[in-house]
């Protein structure tokens, strides 16, 4: 059991709260624990305030969402806007970051609240939620033991034709998963890349709309892809390979 006069005395604690992957209803993917405690917090630490009012109306349409404290923070939120927002907690309050889709603090700004939130002796409370690059992890058939994120690949096409062949290199000297995503509307231009570039015998899992009616998720060669190659554009898809060897 953990200790908690470790924490800040009388400081509130520091919620990070998952969201749908896409619009779907929160009851197929959310779980109650998660619903109860979006109902009972009033300040949110929020992406964009228009989807996260949206969200919060779905999970419980009882709360008066004027009552709500709706502070942003996104990519270019400054360090000292951050230290205020830790002040409520400092002072009893508890707060809750809320993703954009999925889960906080994973390809999500949330992160460096949640580091501020360690540096002050703030309990930080992680809730249970859909990811999409875990479910695609678990659902691609790769090397689910030892696997890396990379986030978003380069945009220029030379720097991310290479970046894709390092990382099947990595992959082949590593026996290891690489995951990564695109923005949505880059989708195709990235996996043009992967089947020109990579070896035929890669194996590559395209996983898009994950949990949503339109979900596919699917691991094939790069040499079978080539010959089916599906359409992604502006459809939310993780990416993972795993090298083959040979040609």
């Amino acid at each position: 059991m953990v200790n908690n006069m470790f924490y800040t005395m009388k400081s509130g604690k520091l919620y990070l709260i998952p969201c749908t992957l896409g619009d779907s209803s929160p009851e197929l993917a959310i779980p109650r624990l998660v619903m109860e405690t979006i109902t009972d917090l009033n300040i949110f630490v929020v992406e964009k305030v228009r989807t996260a009012r949206r969200y919060i109306r779905q999970v419980s349409s009882e709360k008066n969402i004027n009552e709500i404290t709706f502070l942003e923070m996104g990519k270019h939120t400054t360090e000292n806007e951050i230290s205020g927002y830790i002040k409520y907690l400092m002072e009893g309050k508890d707060v809750g970051i809320l993703s954009e889709a999925g889960v906080p603090g994973i390809a999500d700004p949330g992160s460096s609240l949640v580091k501020m939130a360690h540096e002050n002796n703030l309990q930080v409370i992680p809730l249970t939620g859909p990811s999409s690059i875990m479910l695609a992890l678990m659902a691609a058939g790769l090397n689910g033991q030892r696997f890396r994120f990379h986030g978003y690949l380069p945009i220029n096409n030379s720097e991310r034709t290479k970046t894709i062949q390092l990382l099947e290199k990595e992959s082949e000297i590593h026996d290891e998963t690489q995951v990564f995503i695109e923005t949505p509307y880059r989708n195709m231009a990235l996996l043009d890349d992967m089947l020109n570039y990579l070896n035929n015998k890669t194996r590559v899992c395209i996983a898009t709309d994950i949990t949503l009616p339109s979900e596919f998720i699917s691991t094939r060669q790069v040499l079978e892809w080539k010959k089916n190659k599906p359409e992604l554009h502006k459809r939310p898809t993780v990416f993972l390979l795993l090298a083959g060897k040979g040609k």
